[in-house]
């Protein structure tokens, strides 16, 4: 039997209140070569009860024998993963219905191999699902160089590249880049959107491909107030990087714009949460 196309990697440790919606999210898809996994951190809520009801065999379920982590967790995901393409999805976000097939075609057009990731915007959403407002890299499609998206990105003092769910990438590029870091904990996933983009191009679709939720239980409310701390190491760790060629100017640029997006983040998580 053929791999699938994609895998669409969920990691979960007591997802019960939005685990079917994201996994519904990814069934409902127009694109349906893909698997899903889903790898469980031994849960001790209804989260694996609600998995096992699904028997579409597509879905990959795997457990870990104990807690081993949360980015343990992930990479786990990620090295289980058969696709010639990942998208992370966290459990309690969203795919819109074309997301997959938005993003694969970008690949399969480039017979060059030269696009390493691909992003799309997504809906910022509340703990029911209504829209709060929409992020994203760029209202327009558009190509950049790796390096250049990378400057762009930290010029914007935030992750415009967007969160695991607007994100796809090619597998075959984590055996050069390797797996998620807990080096900046609260930028793993910009921290390898960075090391994939060192290996290619960045393509932004137009589209509005995921829905990222922001609620009392997800992890960006409890750690806000550390955000904006790991996100200035992490710029300076891109900018004293020669590989990355991050600019003076947009080094301190991007520190300018992190304080001011972090102080509007803190506003609206409290008072969306």
């Amino acid at each position: 039997m053929a791999e699938a196309k994609i895998s669409v990697c969920i990691p979960v440790f007591n997802g019960e209140e939005f685990i079917k919606q994201a996994i519904d999210s990814v069934l409902s898809q127009s694109f349906e070569d893909f698997e899903i996994v889903i790898v469980d951190n031994q849960s001790t809520d209804s989260t694996v009860e609600l998995i096992h009801q699904y028997t579409d065999n597509r879905i990959k379920f795997f457990q870990n024998d104990s807690n081993i982590g949360m980015i343990p967790n992930w990479n786990r995901c990620l090295e289980l993963a058969k696709g010639t393409y990942i998208k992370i999805l966290p459990a309690d976000d969203l795919l819109m219905p074309d997301c997959l097939k938005l993003q694969v075609n970008v690949f399969e057009k480039d017979l060059e191999k030269k696009v390493a990731l691909v992003c799309g915007r997504r809906n910022i959403i509340d703990s029911t699902g209504k829209v709060l407002f929409t992020r994203g890299f760029s209202k327009k499609g558009q190509q950049l160089s790796g390096i250049s998206a990378i400057n762009k990105v930290i010029r914007s003092g935030g992750n415009s590249i967007g969160e695991g769910g607007a994100v796809m990438f090619r597998r075959e590029l984590l055996k050069q880049t390797g797996y998620i870091s807990d080096a900046i904990f609260y930028l793993l996933d910009l921290d390898l959107w960075f090391r994939i983009l060192l290996h290619g191009d960045l393509v932004v679709v137009p589209n509005v491909v995921s829905g990222f939720r922001i609620s009392g239980s997800s992890a960006s409310v409890k750690v806000v107030k550390k955000q904006r701390e790991d996100y200035f190491n992490f710029i300076k760790k891109i900018y004293t990087s020669e590989q990355y060629k991050l600019s003076w100017f947009n080094y301190k640029t991007g520190l300018i714009f992190t304080f001011a997006l972090t102080e509007v983040k803190k506003l609206i998580y409290r008072f969306v949460v």
